[in-house]
């Protein structure tokens, strides 16, 4: 029935318009796009957004940040989480990726809203060769009261109008490039324009392929001409479930196999504060390639005792995550990088882990190629490196101490 009624509603958008070629293309193109998105399976993806500042003054953008997320869409909603968690949360990206500017819809909603949206209205600019193929451009315009464009600069929000174009291919219909431009915009906002690109492309869900975003890009200029940059890039897109994640490491053991033998070390459900916990890193951490949100794991190599008693075993498996990364030099160290504390594993058991890394013991922090900088309020601590590249190698010794 939803599918009747919209054809319907194309037929009578195009019998107020001279049935020209072009009006033509524009209605077969809405009618594909819209049944094309709605075919689409709930799915999620591995996102990296790059995010650059250019002051006013200066002709050089600076790398502010790196981010890797999962992002999902699941019944016409965009969820997000940190790769490897269980399971995806309804919060605010902000949580996520606190200051900067941030917009939705770069993932998969623009594209519904643009073909779907009963008051856009088109305008046909023409046709052109592109590697190629044939492909047509058309503008779109979406008055404030009908859109859905939610912009955020810092703890400043509006839902803005916006105007843009897209490219499609002319045999295909499939979307190729779709590009949001909003330069109405509220006091509030401090921004002079912002614009978001987006590029298309059939990919592998299941056993069908179906047209997702691979790549976008969001840039905001603000009024003294100062310009924020996001680059997003997509991948690993697969069908979503209610149990998926990005994992980087060994599956989950099954829900058949065989329980652990009694005599099998288990750990205490509660870890006591100021619990020493010495692990390796499994891997080496390249830190100039990495990202917050990067999942690590390391490997506890002593037993962690309290009171002769042994709570974390040798050999249980910390996961982890980057938490930040300091690409500044500080004094003779080139880079740092935060690292947060998740759960434990072993033998199929899980515990959640609030833990800090800290100097001491053997560690090898205590090398003079390392440095520690605690940890200050929401900020974890900071290990510092002299390496060039700089990096955590692969069995990096660290000291954990559980936070009461």
């Amino acid at each position: 029935m939803g599918r009747c009624l919209f054809a319907l509603w194309v037929a009578a958008g195009l019998v107020a318009q001279p049935l020209t070629p072009e009006t033509i293309l524009l209605g077969r193109t809405r009618y594909h796009m819209v049944e094309t998105l709605r075919r689409i399976p709930n799915y999620t993806c591995l996102e990296t957004i790059e995010r650059t500042v250019r002051q006013s003054q200066s002709k050089r953008a600076t790398l502010v940040d790196a981010l890797r997320l999962e992002v999902a869409v699941v019944d016409g909603k965009e969820l997000f989480s940190w790769p490897g968690e269980r399971q995806f949360k309804e919060r605010d990206l902000r949580e996520l990726a606190p200051g900067g500017a941030l917009g939705n819809g770069n993932f998969a909603l623009h594209a519904k809203s643009v073909f779907g949206g009963a008051y856009v209205k088109f305008t046909f600019l023409g046709k052109e060769q592109r590697e190629g193929r044939e492909v047509a451009r058309f503008a779109f315009d979406v008055p404030q009261q009908f859109s859905g464009y939610l912009i955020r600069v810092g703890d400043a929000s509006a839902v803005v109008p916006y105007h843009g174009q897209v490219v499609v291919d002319a045999t295909t219909l499939d979307v190729i490039d779709l590009e949001v431009i909003a330069d109405v915009l509220p006091t509030q906002l401090k921004l002079q324009r912002a614009t978001d690109f987006m590029h298309y492309r059939r990919q592998p869900i299941g056993e069908t392929d179906h047209l997702l975003p691979v790549s976008s890009e969001m840039t905001m200029v603000g009024l003294d001409g100062a310009e924020s940059r996001n680059k997003v890039t997509f991948s690993n897109c697969r069908q979503y479930s209610g149990e998926s994640v990005v994992r980087f490491d060994d599956p989950e053991p099954s829900a058949e196999a065989a329980p652990p033998p009694p005599t099998a070390p288990r750990m205490a459900t509660e870890l006591p504060g100021d619990l020493l916990i010495e692990a390796s890193l499994d891997e080496t951490l390249a830190i100039d390639k990495a990202a917050t949100g990067d999942p690590l794991l390391l490997t506890v190599r002593r037993d962690a005792r309290h009171h002769k008693v042994t709570l974390v075993p040798k050999g249980a498996r910390l996961r982890a995550r980057v938490a930040s990364i300091d690409r500044r030099a500080v004094r003779s160290y080139s880079m740092g990088v935060g690292i947060q504390l998740m759960e434990i594993e072993h033998e199929g058991q899980i515990v959640p882990l609030k833990a800090e890394v800290v100097e001491g013991g053997s560690v090898a922090l205590r090398s003079s190629f390392y440095a520690l900088m605690p940890a200050t309020g929401d900020r974890p601590a900071m290990v510092y490196v002299k390496s060039t590249p700089p990096r955590l190698p692969k069995g990096l010794l660290l000291q954990l101490r559980v936070i009461p």
